[in-house]
């Protein structure tokens, strides 16, 4: 398994206040009545000159809200078309071809459709916060937590890369294909580039009908029924027969080191604190050495799943082994969260983001947890 480095960065945010002050009156030596007519006329003219204020600040304020709201509008306006052209940009209309060439390197998303349910998908789904290989996600049965196993992955792509469309098949007179509105389909989204960061901009949806009297399956390119090619029945079978378990790394989650803050780790008996900050590395309030952190964050995401898990316990059945919680750096990348569950005698559950799917090997588990207290004296 690959090793990963890390490194870690922070941004600031600066504000700025202002503010104004306001002034008074003077006094006279004359008589008392000429004083008091004095002050009573110094506090009308007091009075006057505070409202004329009071009156030029609330239309200043009223001016300024304006102003602000139109800004706030403004910014809100190019914020929401700076989002509408990412997302338009994002949406690429892919050529439906007729007479599909592919090959395993140019191929980004597979998806099977059986009977009308999709029961596989497939796709190359690139992140800044992600490592090359790490771009491939199964979303169907699993999510872009699970990681695929690229090297399964490209034997399958080489199957699929040996489709033929180049001829049609001959078609004895009044047979029934079964091609027309068939809902068993094999979506494949493609590049004919070589250069393997390019996207997808051809797809191409195949219509699986049925079997002629030489073991093969009629198919069709969506749209162009018209032209009926065969595949060998037995090649069809094994791609829709497969096992989405056998196409993923058999660890529980993969999260880069290099998008990581913080790992809360809790176990039945104590709880525990990793983190990276200003390009230091902290075990609990313990600056430790890099080589010490990276071995036990490496040892965290080592537990090997054993199988799937077709049915979780209930919560009154189980018993909270180990959770641990990845805080990530950059907001793009999201929060995961694994925890262990106790199972039967020889296994334990794992939850990814709340979901039980595997089960592994509770020695391992508790292995683990020994690990990570020792770690923390």
């Amino acid at each position: 398994m690959r090793k990963v480095l890390q490194k870690l960065a922070l941004l600031g945010i600066i504000a700025s206040l202002s503010a104004f002050t306001l002034g008074g009156y003077q006094k006279t030596t004359e008589s008392k009545e000429t004083q008091t007519e004095a002050k009573s006329e110094a506090k009308a003219d007091e009075t006057k000159q505070e409202e004329e204020t009071e009156s030029t600040d609330k239309a200043e304020n009223t001016e300024e809200a304006k102003d602000t709201d139109k800004s706030e509008e403004k910014t809100d306006e190019t914020e929401e078309k700076t989002e509408e052209k990412a997302e338009e940009e994002k949406t690429v209309e892919l050529e439906k071809t007729e007479h599909p060439t592919f090959t395993s390197d140019g191929i980004r998303k597979l998806v099977l459709n059986r009977d009308g349910e999709e029961i596989f998908s497939l796709s190359k789904e690139p992140a800044d916060y992600k490592m090359e290989f790490d771009y491939w996600e199964i979303l169907n049965p699993y999510d872009e937590t699970a990681t695929v196993n690229t090297e399964t992955m490209y034997k399958l792509f080489d199957v699929l890369s040996g489709f033929d469309f180049s001829t049609t098949a001959e078609v004895p007179d009044g047979t029934d294909t079964g091609v027309e509105g068939s809902t068993t389909t094999m979506q494949i989204d493609y590049t004919e580039s070589t250069d393997t960061s390019a996207e997808a901009d051809k797809t191409v949806t195949l219509l699986l009908g049925n079997e002629d009297d030489l073991g093969n399956r009629y198919v069709a390119v969506a749209g162009y029924e018209n032209e009926v090619y065969t595949i060998p029945s037995s090649t069809l079978e094994a791609i829709y027969n497969l096992n989405p378990f056998d196409y993923i790394l058999k660890i529980p989650a993969l999260v880069n080191i290099d998008t990581v803050e913080s790992i809360d780790i809790k176990t039945k008996e104590s709880s525990y604190t990793m983190k990276i900050k200003d390009g230091k590395y902290y075990m609990g309030d313990k600056e430790v050495e890099k080589e010490t952190f990276t071995t036990l964050y490496q040892a965290l995401l080592n537990v090997m799943l054993d199988s799937n898990l077709d049915t979780p316990k209930a919560d009154n059945e189980k018993e909270e082994v180990l959770r641990m919680v990845f805080h990530r750096s950059t907001k793009e990348a999201p929060e995961i969260t694994l925890t262990y569950y106790t199972y039967d005698g020889n296994y334990d559950s794992v939850a990814v983001n709340g979901t039980e799917r595997y089960l592994v090997k509770n020695a391992d588990v508790n292995a683990l947890v020994q690990q990570i207290a020792e770690a923390f004296k």
